[in-house]
């Protein structure tokens, strides 16, 4: 005999949810549980956090979206993969061991490079792979036996390998280019690692005196530079300085002359018009002096000091904005400044360690982009990809097509060392992509040379961007290889979508000639209640463990699935998750009603034979098999704000306000077909939300069915028949039972109170065969008429009146009363809107609130200008 399990009279999450995470951690649900369902693999791998990060909203949102999506898949037959992992976040680790370095005296070279990992490492072992712990605490269904690490061995391997194809194929390349160096971590950053943000400034006019006689003036915000200038360009359609290419001008504070040359790169209306070039210190210098052969000098070392011999030896070794500051001194000192003023800067920032990088001319390892980008251009005109929501292809598309190579190498030791090695003369050795793990200086080819090995490690990214195939197996065709990849879906941040998401897709196609996923799921950023980004510095940001602690974690995935809706920014909003616990505590109340009702030896499958359904019975099915379509769509296209609030009003209105309540007089008449549907239906909502609120619907599961196979596990619900007849006539008596209540409201008489209502139209003949369940729900008596002096409410079929009984004077006078009162609130909503400045500055969401309370307000105004016409 089944054993049902006992429920407590209150909901506890803290109770249940431990529970469910032990389960799922100590038996991962692993794809190979749906071996033999005919439905093959579903694959998506998990963003890799940092090792030694914790968990933040970000984070939260995209694994709660990712389990949804994989427990819907898992529970439809899919062998559904969800594969977790970590990052080892070369730049982030590395500068939180120096830290703790720094506090001891010490310094990375201090200890050298092999001392200096055995201590990252140990620092990762000590504080890593927490964020993986918390993840299972909202729920994360992850394969936690396939648990992978950028650093691990295989996907070491993977990295070496995708370098030395890249480089036998003439896309890896070493070669002087204006970088972003960050001088607090000392390494280079990509584009995408740099936040340009404007920043408050000063434009220096300068004056260069000409050779012969006569100055020309230049404006820059960087006057700190002028040391390393090789010329000064104008563009060759500005008739104010043609006379002038040519000639040469006299760098102030300095003996040197610089020629002045045409570019058309030069903007005419920015500043003066003349361009000082520095080519070491500035994109567009740097390709000006390309073009023209100029020398690069570089006048700021990697600490960001001025240096070397060309700098006046009074601001050598000076931080470069102390520089600045000491060389405007002595330009106005000089006399050469004609005119300071305030200036934005677009200045760029470290994303790491927020320090305004310097841009500098460094040799360094490069990517070419343009032909692997190529491929997935390719791609997506095929249709082999697509984005959710479509927006965001033209975004991808237009970056792809205007890619620029890849600074892959960091000055790092944290992270993949990049394999080359350099002889005596500067020539580079790269392992042969036969052979791809035999080290260069360990190759009896080059036994006769003396090698050392790049000191530099790849960007962090370069690993990330391998990972739905390195993650795997590959390059190794492993059974995991051939069966999961190309992954599904997946699922991220649009934040990311250079970083991350483009570089995946060109790794995927380059190494593997295959789309590493057919569809990217892009979310908005998780911002604060007034719509900004949350930071340390702000002090604005929100542990998710601690809105798991105040409300469950159910309820935080719940309000996460809710708010994820078109890819838009979300703004946190308790409200949300308080409707989430509130809701999670209504399901758990009706099903402790409906395993009241339970006969212990019943099945779970409403039975034709020897039962009578009734309306209510029928009108439920139906709206269950309408709702399990809808809601299965909703799931299918990745629109989890929708299927969340589908499954909501299914289960909060249909199923818990009016089916329970409709069931009572047949479960009280002792109906089993009643009693079946109602175990049926809450079985099959369990099912529907379960991919959204797992522990609480696993837990109810348990307890309606018995089973040892959990709810995690079972098949999909699927649509059967609708019964359009019973829904129209149960939605006839749902609309007069509802405007019977409205009219015991306005009268102000008691819920309990029986009253009699009076009915035409239509539907009334329906609502007089369903009599007993009508006056149970209504507390009201039906009857046929037409009064002429009674309050009424129309609905599409059935005109309902309610008499007032006894003296109506003081019935009226409140009526007048609160029209008086709707009338100055109607004025004042109207003038509200009414207002432009209103319009502009406030919330959009206290805009439509005022929108809807203003319409609210005119129908209440309407209705009782009618009950005075009628009463009068």
């Amino acid at each position: 005999m089944v054993r049902f399990k006992e429920l407590p009279k209150a909901y506890d999450p803290k109770a249940v949810e431990p529970r469910w995470v032990e389960e799922w951690a100590k038996n991962p649900l692993r794809p190979e549980l749906n071996a033999g369902k005919g439905k093959g693999p579903f694959t998506i791998v998990i963003p890799p956090p940092n090792v030694t990060g914790n968990l933040h909203l970000g984070h939260a949102l995209d694994n709660t979206i990712i389990d949804t999506i994989i427990r819907f898949k898992r529970m439809q037959g899919y062998e559904a993969l969800y594969l977790p992992g970590t990052d080892h976040a070369g730049i982030t680790t590395q500068v939180l061991v120096e830290r703790e370095l720094a506090q001891e005296g010490l310094s990375r070279h201090d200890l050298g490079r092999e001392k200096f990992l055995e201590r990252v490492w140990a620092f990762k072992e000590k504080n890593g792979g927490a964020i993986l712990h918390q993840l299972r605490r909202i729920g994360a269904s992850c394969d936690w036996t396939r648990e992978r690490f950028t650093l691990d061995e295989g996907l070491s391997r993977a990295v070496r390998r995708s370098f030395v194809e890249y480089y036998h194929q003439g896309l890896a390349y070493r070669g002087k280019r204006i970088v972003n160096w960050d001088p607090v971590a000392q390494t280079v950053l990509s584009d995408l690692e740099v936040n340009v943000e404007p920043t408050p400034g000063k434009l220096y006019t300068l004056a260069y005196p000409l050779e012969g006689g006569g100055e020309i003036r230049i404006a820059t915000v960087r006057p700190e530079t002028i040391f390393a200038d090789v010329a000064i360009a104008v563009n060759p359609a500005d008739e104010r300085y043609q006379h002038l290419v040519g000639r040469k001008a006299r760098i102030p504070l300095t003996e040197r002359y610089i020629p002045i040359i045409a570019d058309e790169a030069v903007l005419m209306d920015f500043g003066t018009g003349a361009l000082k070039i520095t080519p070491a210190h500035d994109p567009t210098d740097f390709e000006i002096g390309q073009r023209h052969g100029l020398e690069m000098p570089s006048v700021i070392d990697l600490e960001g000091r001025l240096t070397g011999e060309l700098v006046p030896e009074r601001f050598r070794g000076l931080e470069r904005f102390e520089a600045r500051q000491a060389v405007v001194q002595a330009l106005e000192e000089a006399g050469y400044i004609r005119e300071i003023q305030d200036y934005t800067i677009a200045l760029g920032y470290s994303d790491r360690t927020k320090a305004p990088v310097e841009p500098m001319l460094l040799e360094q390892w490069f990517v070419r982009m343009k032909p692997v980008a190529e491929k997935v251009l390719q791609g997506l005109d095929k249709g082999e990809m697509r984005y959710v929501p479509e927006r965001w292809e033209k975004v991808s598309r237009d970056w792809l097509e205007n890619i620029r190579d890849w600074a892959i190498a960091r000055q790092l030791w944290w992270g993949h060392q990049i394999p080359a090695w350099y002889d005596e003369e500067g020539n580079v050795y790269v392992p042969d992509p036969e052979n791809p793990d035999l080290d260069c200086d360990k190759d009896p080819r080059y036994a006769h040379l003396k090698l050392r090995r790049d000191p530099d490690v790849f960007d962090t990214w370069f690993s990330s961007a391998l990972w739905p195939f390195s993650t795997l197996g590959w390059p190794e065709e492993t059974e995991d290889y051939k069966k999961f990849y190309p992954t599904d879906v997946l699922v991220t941040g649009y934040d990311i979508i250079f970083f991350w998401v483009a570089r995946m897709q060109m790794s995927g196609y380059q190494f593997t000639g295959r789309p590493p996923f057919h569809t990217i799921v892009l979310h908005g950023l998780y911002l604060d209640a007034k719509g900004q980004k949350m930071s340390k510095s702000k002090g604005n940001g929100i542990d998710p463990l601690e809105l798991v602690d105040k409300y469950g974690a159910d309820a935080c995935r719940f309000a996460w699935d809710y708010l994820a809706t078109g890819g838009q920014d979300i703004r946190h909003d308790e409200r949300r998750y308080e409707q989430g616990r509130n809701f999670a505590n209504k399901l758990y109340n009706a099903a402790r009603f409906v395993l009241m009702q339970r006969d212990p030896s019943a099945s779970h499958e409403p039975q034709a034979a020897g039962c009578s359904p009734t309306l209510a019975d029928r009108w439920m099915v139906s709206r269950l098999n309408r709702g399990i379509a809808e809601i299965t769509e909703a799931y299918e296209a990745y629109d989890l704000g929708r299927a969340a609030r589908l499954v909501y009003e299914l289960v909060w209105s249909e199923f818990c306000d009016w089916y329970l309540e409709a069931a009572k007089p047949a479960l009280r008449a002792g109906n089993e077909a009643t009693r079946q549907t109602l175990e049926f239906a809450l079985a099959t909502l369990l099912k529907l939300l379960h991919p959204i609120m797992p522990f609480i619907t696993s837990e109810l599961y348990e307890a309606l069915t018995g089973e040892t196979k959990q709810l995690a596990l079972q098949d999909w619900p699927t649509p059967g028949e609708r019964d359009p007849e019973a829904e129209r006539a149960f939605e006839t008596l749902q609309q007069v039972i509802t405007a019977t209540r409205n009219l015991r409201a306005e009268l102000g008489l008691p819920p309990h109170q029986e009253i009699v209502v009076q009915l035409d139209g239509e539907g009334a003949a329906l609502v007089l065969e369903n009599q007993p369940l009508f006056r149970f729900l209504a507390k009201a008596q039906p009857r046929l008429g037409r009064p002429e002096r009674a309050l009424a409410q129309v609905t599409p079929t059935v005109t309902v009146y309610l008499e007032p009984q006894g003296d109506l004077g003081a019935f009226l006078e409140r009526q007048k009363k609160r029209l008086a009162e709707l009338e100055g609130l109607v004025a004042q909503g109207e003038r509200k809107l009414a207002n432009p400045s209103f319009l502009e500055k406030a919330d959009p969401a206290v805009v439509e609130a005022e929108r809807e309370r203003l319409l609210e307000h005119r129908l209440q105004l309407e209705r009782i200008r009618e009950n005075l016409a009628r009463l009068s």
